[in-house]
């Protein structure tokens, strides 16, 4: 019997024992307290599959994770990155292009505030965890299903708003569902996907924010071409992509699943390998049960142990600031890109509807930069942090240019915009860096929620550094998104300090990972153990 039959004889074996075989993993007792029983067994995702696995020796060859990785990104990758593509929309930007400010008749103060709403306490910020909660419980598929329909029907009425306080409440609604898209698929990524995949499929759905910019710029230049429109053209974006994320909430809602173990388009042996190399990674796959029996007296207050994990995790707060820094010139550049484009560009008899264009030109240089830092990542181990610095000192530079260049310079300092695209290099390696770095379903989800929550507060922060005063240049804007983009880089050099010393640590300590190693941290990671509580896991 072939090492791939073998695990298909014992799913069909009534009599096979789930967890039967327990390993002591030479951890604290009490760390490990209630970790590995039936109970908890049950709500690890595919735990039985790997108990297969384990049980037949069965090791993944290379081309069969490469079967799987294709059927995969066939089914599953494309509704992602559409997922991310719909939820990434530059509407305000090119709504405001076509007099929506002025026809509801809002200050230059009260669309900014309109424009970071979204991002605003109680929308992206307050359900940004709960969507996470969502997730981790229900079945993916139907979650973010539910929440499509809903942000679809909250743009399609944006059009009916009529003032401040109307566009400000919708606002806030489309960001408590659409809250659910971006940390999500972070946390999904590595359900999917063996470790060395994540950065480039992570990329590939993040460039989606760049195809979304192109695919928005075009629809928003032929809206500007109809002809005797029946209503304000600026209407006409919410009401036609409203209508998109309606339908495509259906075929998440049919197609999606939870997990492998759940997929129809894999067979049962596929199933196994799925769980399998997921699992190489020492990180588990999926945990149902938020771990709130864990919890300990700790700072004068209960807390979940892998919570209490997370908060004293640096690389937690290496990513919050990171974020909240990395941010702030995005709420500037996703709202007003195309204003600082025409700013650029004033006096090279440039008009409105080729300024769109123009914008979807600097879109095209967010696809370039995201998919081939990703494809490094992936070719390569452990450049992760190297990348993500590149990318930083190119929009340090880009910044330093459009804050510094003599006005009259205006093609260099276009030239100097387009490369502020890089700075999603940064903050989707920093995704990659939570799927592959942090152990535990519910400390990942935390983690996830915490790095979101910077996100929030830079996007809410950035648009009010563009002061109306202040056209063409918006000198206050652009210094903010220089000293943001040294901020975010020093960041992410002491996370990729941190984790060398880490490594290096737990070497001295424990000895180089050798194969049992690798195996029992695999089960480690199954049971749902952070990495801390992995003495077997090593940073990537």
């Amino acid at each position: 019997m072939s090492a791939l039959d073998k695990p298909v004889s014992l799913l069909k074996d009534s009599g096979f024992e789930i967890g039967s075989e327990d390993k002591e993993l030479d951890l604290d007792p009490e760390e490990v307290a209630q970790v590995g029983e039936k109970g908890d067994d049950d709500a690890n995702v595919g735990w039985h599959e790997f108990s297969v696995a384990k049980e037949s020796g069965l090791r993944v060859t290379p081309e069969q994770s490469r079967r799987i990785a294709r059927k995969i990104d066939l089914f599953i990758l494309p509704m992602l990155c559409f997922c991310q593509g719909l939820s990434y929309r530059k509407l305000l930007n090119y709504a405001n292009l076509y007099g929506m400010k002025t026809a509801l008749h809002l200050s230059g103060d009260q669309f900014n505030w309109f424009a970071s709403s979204e991002y605003y306490a109680l929308g992206y910020l307050v359900g940004n965890y709960p969507d996470g909660w969502l997730l981790q419980h229900y079945p993916a598929g139907k979650v973010l299903s539910i929440m499509a329909f809903l942000w679809g029907i909250i743009i399609i009425t944006t059009p009916a708003c009529t003032n401040f306080a109307g566009t400000m409440i919708n606002r806030l609604f489309l960001g408590l569902v659409e809250a659910v898209v971006t940390p999500g698929m972070t946390i999904l990524t590595s359900i999917w996907y063996a470790q060395n995949e994540v950065p480039f499929r992570t990329l590939i759905w993040c460039s989606f924010n760049g195809w979304a910019g192109i695919v928005g710029g075009f629809l928003a230049y032929g809206i500007g071409h109809i002809g005797s429109p029946q209503i304000d053209l600026w209407k006409y974006i919410f009401l036609i992509l409203g209508a998109v994320s309606l339908v495509f909430s259906v075929v998440l809602w049919s197609f999606f699943p939870d997990s492998p173990v759940e997929a129809r388009f894999l067979t049962q042996e596929e199933k196994v390998l799925a769980v399998k190399r997921v699992a190489e990674a020492k990180l588990g796959v999926k945990n149902k049960m938020f771990k709130w029996y864990q919890a300990q007296y700790t700072c004068q207050m209960w807390v979940p142990r892998q919570v209490r994990h997370a908060l004293e995790d640096p690389k937690t707060w290496l990513l919050l600031v990171a974020t909240i820094s990395g941010q702030i010139p995005n709420g500037i550049v996703t709202n007003f890109s195309s204003i600082i484009i025409k700013a650029s560009v004033h006096g090279m008899g440039f008009t409105t509807l080729q300024t769109t264009l123009l914008d979807a030109a600097s879109s095209s240089g967010q696809i370039v930069s995201v998919l081939v830092s990703g494809y490094i990542c992936m070719r390569f181990r452990n450049l992760r942090v190297i990348t993500m610095t590149l990318g930083n000192l190119t929009c340090i530079v880009a910044a330093a240019c459009l804050t510094y260049l003599p006005e009259e310079q205006r093609s260099n300092r276009l030239v100097a915009y387009c490369f502020t695209s890089f700075q999603s290099v940064g903050f989707s390696l920093s995704l990659v860096m939570i799927s592959n770095n942090i152990g535990g379903f519910t400390k990942k989800t935390f983690t996830t929620a915490v790095t979101f929550t910077g996100y929030c507060i830079g996007n809410i922060i950035g648009p009010h550094f563009l002061i109306d005063s202040e056209a063409p240049r918006y000198r206050t804007g652009t210094t903010a998104m220089l000293i943001s983009y040294v901020i975010k880089t020093v960041c992410h050099l002491a996370l990729g300090a941190y984790m060398l010393r880490s490594n290096i640590k737990r070497d001295r300590e424990y000895g180089k990972v050798t194969a049992q190693d690798q195996l029992e941290g695999e089960e480690a990671g199954m049971r749902d153990l952070t990495e801390f509580e992995n003495r077997y896991h090593r940073y990537v």
